[in-house]
């Protein structure tokens, strides 16, 4: 299916994540997105709507999470991570959408290329989500409410 993808971010900062649920929720769903690229490869295209359901139930419980956080954000950082929230939900609809054109073509000439659209889509939701940690990791540090790792 082409280049290998790799979806393993790395904190941005040097923060304690302990008790961090976006760092924590943030890593489920890469790893929901690790999952997915494993089963287009290994499994029939029936099987997609699992992971790509589970890849949707894990960026729920991401922006719930940053939801909790969000009132004790300065009103600064609000606009940048709710647009990256918003961008997130259409990285979703794409990836449904590229995983219904994978379904429809699996018998065709076109399977390759479809599937290698959904896993692309999948990637970019996986890198959007990095960049909405980033983003509530800087809103954190400028009102003062994390604390740095010194490991």
């Amino acid at each position: 299916l082409g280049p290998q993808m790799s979806l393993q971010p790395t904190p941005t900062a040097n923060l304690d994540r302990t008790d961090d649920p976006v760092y924590s929720d943030v890593m489920g769903l890469v790893k929901a997105v690790l999952r997915l690229k494993n089963e287009v490869s290994n499994h029939p295209p029936e099987r997609y709507i699992l992971v790509v359901k589970d890849v949707g139930l894990s960026l729920r419980k991401l922006i719930g999470s940053v939801d909790d956080i969000l009132p004790a954000l300065p009103a600064s950082s609000r606009t940048e991570i709710e647009g990256t929230q918003k961008l997130l939900n259409k990285d979703l609809a794409e990836l449904i959408n590229k995983m219904r054109l994978a379904q429809q073509n699996s018998m065709t000439s076109l399977s390759e290329e479809c599937k290698r659209q959904m896993l692309t889509a999948s990637h970019t939701l996986a890198v959007d989500a990095k960049n909405l940690l980033d983003a509530v990791d800087q809103a954190k540090m400028r009102a003062n409410l994390v604390k740095v790792s010194f490991e």
